[in-house]
């Protein structure tokens, strides 16, 4: 008879050690725009659907430079920010500038001056093309105005509508003394903008104009027996 060894089982255990997870894939690239150090370039990022969405739209169309190659250790270039160009644009509109008159030329103490704005609180939207695409911009005004005679509060308004002759007018004041004073009207603007999806609004403009040495007289009635 022939007797083998009796091998022991290997010993069971309740503990494993778990694989290990795989590594997440890097995030995909796109094209987005940059500043560049000779101006717009394309340099490539992790994909965002908002903007490179937008930018992919448009990039068939319009060409830019590769950006220089950086070194490895080197962060990508930062793409170009819409609200900077927004507000570079902003800071360059020739905004309206209001045009005022009081009729007749003169004011009668005691007695309502209309004062006329001839200018515009809604212009039509001011746009420029960008390397993001068309940005546009929509302003609006109202009118702050000091009537140059000490009254208080110093700035009357805002006014949100145009200043109309009597009947109509809604810019109005009443001088109570004789006077040379110089009538100031400011319009501040605010506005809207838009550009390659994304949105915002914009502050901090005016536009001034004066009426100089402006005639505020008396009429005293004269009666003859």
């Amino acid at each position: 008879m022939i007797t083998r060894p009796v091998l022991p089982l290997p010993k069971r255990t309740n503990s494993h050690t778990p694989a290990p997870a795989p590594a997440p894939p890097p995030p995909p690239l796109a094209p987005y725009v940059a500043n560049g150090p000779n101006g717009p370039c394309l340099a490539m990022g992790p994909a965002n659907p908002s903007p490179n969405a937008t930018i992919q739209q448009w990039l068939t169309t319009v060409n830019f430079p590769a950006c220089p190659a950086r070194p490895n250790q080197a962060p990508p270039p930062a793409p170009i920010d819409p609200l900077t160009l927004a507000v570079r644009f902003w800071r360059t509109i020739p905004l309206p500038v209001p045009h005022p008159r009081i009729p007749p030329g003169y004011a009668i103490t005691g007695k309502t001056a209309f004062l006329v704005t001839d200018g515009t609180t809604a212009p039509p939207p001011f746009t420029e093309n960008t390397p993001l695409g068309a940005l546009s911009v929509r302003a609006s005004g109202t009118y702050l105005i000091d009537w140059g005679d000490g009254s208080t509060p110093t700035w009357t308004g805002p006014y949100k509508q145009e200043g109309q002759p009597w009947p109509n007018g809604a810019i109005s004041h009443v001088y109570e003394n004789v006077g040379t004073y110089t009538v100031t009207v400011q319009e501040h603007w605010t506005a809207t903008w838009s550009l390659a999806g994304a949105s915002g609004t914009l502050a901090g403009l005016a536009t001034t104009a004066a009426i100089p040495a402006f005639r505020v007289e008396q009429l005293q009635a004269v009666i003859n027996s």
